[in-house]
């Protein structure tokens, strides 16, 4: 009789843990009274460092779920509000296993909303998604990375692993609004392609070359005929970039660069070296993963991984770069999409 009531009892608490609700963070984003769509959130467990991801949906709600019990880190990073990025602690916990955590964005950037890719070029993100089918191939086999690209930023970053030094330098930059990058003097921005804008690849053989429709990251020469890096690169903004093929991935290898650009609104010394992989999985879409190496500012490779859309609809305007344009964003309101696309459809009628 005793065995038999201990079999129940635990059959009994088997049965309850098996309907116990499964663990979840859901809520929305929203920003300045609005909802944000296609934010893309993420919860980290702090002792496991697992990670748990979604994206906000047309009203900004979300939901992250089942979650073990734990303490996690609930954090949202994306370009237009990625200088200010929202992170706080949410615990999940049996007793509470269901948490409601609302998710209010502070807007940054300088408070610019053309830098925010999320609410702007939504007919161009919306029609790459369309865009399936296999990718298209030169006539040497190898996959073909020509066209206009909108490149997208790492929707899921890591931070740099930051020295002291840099840690501080990014700290004083921050202080000052940003108003001694580069691009604030109409100085190149630096190799890392980061941010919301159009890239168009003209790929041959033995060159590819990328045009950028920001005019500060300028223009870049990848070579692929095989041959190496000079013996004594003379230091510049883009550093020397030479590519081969592994399979059907573009691997893109930079060194030689001078210390006054920037990766993103991080400095960097003349050890930096990039190596960048480019895999187009299909007709619209590129995989794009960035190893960023440099002794002299990080104490481990910083990973960036993006996937950038295909826009056939899209060609490159014209971007001059003049006075500061930084200094010009300050006072700036105008929602870029809505010029840009004034000219596009200006450009259209005149054909």
């Amino acid at each position: 009789m005793r065995w038999a009531m201990v079999l129940v009892a635990c059959l009994v608490c088997g049965i309850a843990q098996s309907a116990a609700p499964p663990g979840a963070i859901s809520g929305a984003v929203g920003s300045s009274g609005s909802p944000v769509e296609g934010a893309p959130v993420q919860a980290k467990d702090e002792a496991s460092g697992a990670t748990f991801r979604s994206f906000s949906g047309a009203r900004g709600e979300f939901a992250l779920e089942p979650l073990p019990p734990g303490r996690y880190t609930l954090s949202v990073r994306m370009p237009g509000f990625k200088f200010l990025p929202f992170a706080r602690t949410v615990t999940v916990t049996d007793g509470e296993p269901r948490q409601r955590a609302d998710i209010e964005l502070a807007v940054g950037n300088l408070d610019t909303l053309g830098d925010d890719p999320y609410t702007f070029l939504q007919d161009a993100r919306a029609a790459s998604a369309t865009l399936t089918g296999p990718a298209p191939r030169t006539a040497d086999g190898h996959l073909d990375l020509s066209g206009v690209w909108f490149g997208k930023d790492d929707l899921f970053p890591e931070d740099p692993a930051l020295l002291p030094w840099a840690a501080q330098r990014v700290e004083e930059r921050l202080a000052k609004d940003l108003q001694d990058l580069p691009r604030g003097q109409c100085l190149p921005a630096g190799v890392l392609p980061l941010g919301p804008f159009f890239r168009k690849f003209v790929q041959t053989p033995q060159l590819l070359v990328v045009l950028n429709e920001d005019d500060v990251l300028g223009f870049r020469q990848i070579f692929i005929d095989g041959r190496g890096h000079p013996a004594d690169p003379a230091p510049n903004w883009q550093g020397h970039a030479v590519g081969h093929w592994d399979g059907d991935t573009l691997v893109v290898d930079s060194t030689g660069f001078n210390d006054l650009s920037v990766m993103g609104i991080f400095p960097h010394t003349e050890q930096l070296h990039v190596t960048e992989r480019y895999h187009r999985r299909d007709y619209g879409h590129m995989n794009v993963q960035m190893i960023v190496e440099d002794p002299g500012t990080l104490a481990h490779p910083w990973t960036i991984n993006m996937v950038w859309d295909r826009t056939p609809d899209q060609e490159l305007i014209e971007f001059v770069c003049g006075e500061s344009i930084l200094n010009m964003h300050l006072d700036w309101r105008t929602d870029f999409s809505d010029l840009r696309n004034q000219i596009l459809r200006q450009a259209k009628s005149a054909l």
